[in-house]
Formats: C-alpha cells, sequence, structure tokens
C-alpha cells in the first residue's frame, strides 16, 4: 500500500501543488464590486487547473476555490494588469454563487454545452442590462461578466445598489 501512495504522490505531482488565500490587494479589489457579500477568507488560489484539459489562460471557480494552470498561478492579481485583475473578478463572480450555494458546476456545465450544441449561436456570457432584472436573474456566466463590467466603470455596480 505504501508503494501506492509514493506512486500516486509522483504521479499527481503533489510537490508542485501550490495554494494561496487572497491578498488584500485581492480583497479590496474584489470589495469594489461585492463589498463584504463574500467570505474572502475562505477564498482559494490553486495552481491546479480544475478540469485536466483546461488550457493556459482558462481560469475556472466551481467549488469556492479559483483554479488554474501554473502559468497563470500569480502572487497577488490586483499587481497583475488590468485584463487579468478583470479575469479575476469574473472569477470572484463564481465564488460569490458557490457560497450562495448555486451549483455552479452543474449550471457552467449545462451553459457550456449549450456553447457547443449550438456552434457558438448561443453565448453564455453575452448580457444586455434590463431595467429591474436583478443581477441574480441572470445567468452565472453572465453575472461574472457583470462583475467584471462593474470592476471596469463600464456600468453602475447593480450588485451592491441593485436597480
Amino acid at each position: 500500500m505504501f508503494n501506492f501512495y509514493c506512486w500516486l504522490y509522483k504521479f499527481l505531482k503533489i510537490e508542485l501543488f501550490k495554494y494561496r488565500h487572497l491578498t488584500e490587494g485581492e480583497i479590496r479589489i474584489s470589495q469594489s464590486v461585492f463589498g463584504n457579500l463574500i467570505d474572502y477568507s475562505k477564498v482559494l488560489i490553486m495552481n491546479q487547473p480544475y478540469l485536466p484539459w483546461q488550457p493556459v489562460g482558462i481560469l475556472m471557480a466551481p467549488n469556492g476555490c479559483i483554479h488554474m494552470k501554473d502559468a497563470d498561478f500569480c502572487c497577488d492579481f490586483s499587481k497583475q494588469n488590468l485584463s487579468n485583475q478583470a479575469i479575476f473578478i469574473h472569477e470572484m463572480a463564481h465564488i460569490y454563487q458557490h457560497q450562495k450555494n448555486i451549483n455552479v458546476l452543474l449550471q457552467g456545465a449545462i451553459l457550456q454545452i449549450a456553447l457547443y450544441a449550438s456552434y457558438g449561436k448561443y453565448n453564455p456570457y453575452h448580457y444586455t442590462l434590463q431595467m429591474h432584472k436583478k443581477y441574480q436573474d441572470y445567468n452565472i456566466e453572465q453575472q461574472g461578466d457583470i462583475a467584471r463590467d462593474i470592476f471596469l466603470k463600464r456600468i453602475k455596480n447593480i450588485i451592491l445598489e441593485p436597480i
């Protein structure tokens, strides 16, 4: 049995696994969008992709942690360029959803199936802000992009200041 554990340790490359908590800077930029709606102390950033085929440049947060390839892992997203910060905020929307007991993995899978089954005609990320439509009434990927656009100051904050 010990040999199996040694093999598994080497196979999974456990020694390369890194994770960290959010930095003060990441919490600060997240709070500009979500305020204190997220329990920031529970969020982990991991250098392990959630899916084996997850490409470089794609971050995923289906379970309360942000997963990425090691090439995308950094010490502080708040010190990255604005584009990377915006991607980080999109993923923080999924953290918020997870902490609200939304099944991000299932809903995300359904939306990705719809995207590919429609040959890209249905874009789960595209949204049009509608008067009197609550943030929670958009799908999870639209919520992520709305959070990103709030961060980029393209739209007003409908998360903290509902329409």
